[in-house]
């Protein structure tokens, strides 16, 4: 193979690697990217988990409350 040849061939090769780098820059920020979304998101997850967790015992705790009052209201209406 001619030398010319080869030195055409060697500058597709440094453009065509060239090329690829810059895609896999581009693919390393958007897959930082994408991590730090999906770590915001899911801390929004357990953040809200944790706080229907919270309003769930205490609407379990409020309920329990008011069947333990419905005897109570019932011998009270009894003795009325």
């Amino acid at each position: 193979m001619p030398v010319e040849s080869l030195n055409t061939l060697l500058k597709q090769l440094e453009k065509e690697k060239r090329s690829l780098e810059n895609q896999v820059k581009d693919y390393a920020v958007r897959l930082e990217q994408e991590s730090k979304a999906y770590h915001k998101t899911n801390n929004e997850r357990h953040t809200y988990l944790a706080e229907m967790s919270q309003v769930s015992g205490s609407y379990q705790v409020s309920k329990r409350q008011q069947m333990d009052q419905l005897p109570r209201m019932k011998e009270n209406l009894v003795k009325t």
